[in-house]
């Protein structure tokens, strides 16, 4: 009913274009959009259809009641006061308990649903002073006759506030081929400086997650521009046909080129259109693929050749191997920075989902962790889990072998797991699940949830949603009612009645921030048809761009939403560097010598959680710092193993608000600085 609403709606509009000048202007703006090829192009269109719509004057106007305007003005001008005056006391005492992601309604959703160039310009005001002030407090010096604040005094400061703030994740949903798309998000927010450091993926989101997670910025440039990585422990290879075109016995064959579009997907997918037995099953859940399995037997006379489905996931396996590398979790958070989280869904009947990290699995390879959660069972067949040992052999994590499934069935955003282990509190999701249009809010697109609708879209969205609720409640309710008189461990009943694939949550909260790659690319027919679906070059670079154009969409909420949480991990950073120079200073050369040459002990080991503050996502120990004698703290970067610099503003995100940061000057300060002079 919402997908058969929403065109309809979409058909009206498009009516109604025909017969207002305005709404033609706005179209044809939106539709320059669509093939703009830099975001600062795109944003210069979206300030020109806000300025059509006056969303302009919208943004400029502090007045709203979706958020405090009053208690935010005063809040500003209390942190400028403190600046001006330089108490970095106060303002630490201040900063300490005031600056709570969710306060005074920051992250109202229609605060960002209305103008598609930015949010109310007070909101962006104050993040910039806060981030100004935290700055100011990493950097100040004492005024004369002042006693100086300890570095680390600061940094157990910084560490307090930056554990009471949160963390962001983001989390890539499965979706078969759609997963593609997952690289023009990733993309689009590592060009602004937004992308976490812990990711989380499922499925198809799994592989694009592993293939992010074990390459540096750099090699993530070579990615995007659909080469292979020469680093040592990669392939040097790029292979996106991730299912076996039909003849095919090794990666990297190349795809038959057809002239109708549904013989192309048809033919340059896997054995799944050429055998009856697989596409019969690829249409049902997997609760009940067992019983069609026998039901198509009956009905053909004949059983599957197993070797069809073994030969499709050894060709898979190497894929995958050949795009992420011979690296284990411990070694590409060592390598990266970054926290990789990939979930499985065990086979047996007993155990939950999995969640598998830096942690929970250190040794195990990041390519068979997403073999095992990308085997959708019917397309490919399901994979244990391997290790490497000490001395670089690999061999299966447990004597008794477990076999491990999709992990988008129960577990697509493992959303409470993150939040428990690694104290993320935000979440960016992306969503290319086809199915996750039927299933979720934001999947409606013009009626979804968004409070600038009219009364009668905003009626007719609400009874849908309490439709689908209803639904959600009314299966997992049954399947509680019947599975309660099964002598059956938890996790069989649920997934003997597929409880977990229908209602388990497939979208972020109303604070977070949820999208859909592929929506403005394709229709929901064409996204389904193309799931089981081998790309080429060309349709792959396509993918990339369109979702990079819809993430540009989401750029302003981003930024928003994490600025300040940019800011303190910055500072963290500027701060442990700050220490480290200190301490050479004070105890001389020959203590680094004695230090870089010691066995690393269990406090200072990158591979284990630094129990002050949130030292989990740093993956640096002062013994691995390289130091310029010449550098100063305005010139501090974080490690990130890029070494690339960082525009200030926003908490290091750009001056110029919600445009690109690539041509942007840095501040003379070295920080946020005070740039009240950009509004």
């Amino acid at each position: 009913g919402a997908v058969t609403l929403n065109q309809i709606l979409h058909l009206v509009q498009k009516l109604y274009c025909n017969f207002s000048s305005r709404s033609r202007l706005i179209r044809q703006l939106e539709t320059k959009q669509q093939d703009a090829l830099t975001q600062d192009a795109w944003m210069d269109l979206a300030e020109q259809i806000d300025n059509i719509q006056e969303n302009d004057i919208w943004r400029t106007e502090p007045s709203c009641p979706l958020y405090e305007a009053d208690r935010i003005s005063s809040r500003i001008d209390e942190f400028m006061h403190l600046m001006r005056r330089r108490d970095v006391f106060d303002l630490m005492f201040t900063l300490r308990g005031g600056i709570a992601r969710n306060t005074f309604g920051l992250l109202h959703e229609g605060l960002f649903s209305k103008a598609m160039a930015g949010t109310k310009m007070l909101v962006e005001t104050y993040h910039n002073i806060v981030c100004a002030s935290l700055d100011f407090v990493c950097d100040s010096q004492p005024l004369p006759g002042e006693e100086m604040i300890p570095t680390e005094a600061k940094l157990a400061f910084f560490n307090e506030t930056r554990h009471m703030y949160g963390r962001t994740a983001l989390m890539l949903s499965g979706g078969a081929a759609l997963g593609h798309y997952h690289v023009g998000v990733v993309k689009a927010l590592m060009s602004n400086g937004l992308l976490p450091r812990v990711l989380s993926g499922a499925s198809a989101g799994s592989v694009l997650c592993a293939m992010i997670g074990t390459r540096t910025d750099e090699e993530c440039q070579d990615l995007y521009s659909f080469k292979g990585t020469n680093s040592p422990g990669h392939s040097g290879k790029l292979i996106i046909e991730f299912f076996r075109p039909i003849g095919a016995v090794a990666a990297g064959i190349p795809k038959r080129e057809t002239s109708n579009e549904l013989q192309e997907v048809l033919q340059n997918t896997a054995g799944a259109f050429k055998d009856g037995k697989r596409t019969w099953q690829l249409f049902f859940p997997i609760p009940i693929r067992t019983f069609t399995s026998t039901l198509y037997d009956i009905l053909t006379g004949h059983k599957r050749a197993q070797d069809v489905l073994m030969n499709d996931t050894e060709y898979f396996r190497q894929c995958c191997r050949d795009n992420v590398g011979d690296f284990t979790f411990q070694e590409a958070f060592d390598r990266t920075g970054r926290i990789l989280n990939i979930t499985v869904s065990p086979k047996n009947r007993s155990d939950p989902p999995r969640l598998l990290n830096y942690l929970t699995a250190p040794h195990v390879l990041v390519w068979s962790a997403a073999v095992a959660s990308a085997s959708l069972p019917g397309v490919f067949e399901a994979n244990s889990l391997l290790v490497k040992d000490a001395d670089g052999t690999e061999r299966s994590e447990s004597a008794t072998i477990a076999s491990f499934i999709d992990g988008s069935m129960e577990q697509d955003l493992p959303m409470q797991q993150l939040s428990e282990m690694f104290n993320i509190n935000h979440f960016i999701v992306s969503q290319a699940n086809p199915h996750a249009v039927f299933l979720t809010s934001f999947g409606m697109s013009k009626i979804g949830k968004n409070i600038w609708n009219n009364r009668v879209m905003n009626l007719l969205s609400g009874v849908l949603l309490f439709l689908k609720n209803q639904a959600k409640c009314w299966i997992g309710n049954i399947v509680e009612m019947i599975g309660g008189q099964r002598i059956a461990p938890m996790w069989d009943t649920r997934r003997g009645f597929g409880k977990q694939f229908f209602t388990q949550e497939y979208e972020g909260r109303d604070i977070d921030v949820s999208l859909i790659p592929w929506i403005n690319h394709r229709s929901l027919f064409s996204a389904l048809l193309h799931c089981i679906y081998n790309p080429s070059r060309e349709e792959w670079l396509e993918w990339v761009s369109a979702a990079e154009r819809e993430t540009w969409r989401y750029i302003p909420k981003i930024k928003s939403h994490v600025a300040v949480e940019m800011t303190l991990d910055k500072c963290v950073q500027r701060l442990r560097k700050r220490i480290v120079v200190e301490s050479i200073d004070t105890k001389g050369i020959m203590n680094k010598e004695r230090m870089n040459n010691r066995v690393p002990s269990f406090f200072t080991s990158a591979s284990l959680v630094n129990m002050s503050g949130l030292g989990v996502t740093d993956r640096y120990s002062i013994g691995e710092l390289e130091l310029d004698e010449k550098s100063t703290c305005s010139e501090d970067r974080p490690n990130t193993g890029q070494g690339r610099e960082v525009p200030v503003g926003w908490g290091g995100l750009g001056l110029r608000g919600n445009h690109s940061t690539g041509s942007l000057n840095r501040s003379t300060s070295g920080g946020s600085g005070l740039f009240l002079m950009d509004h």
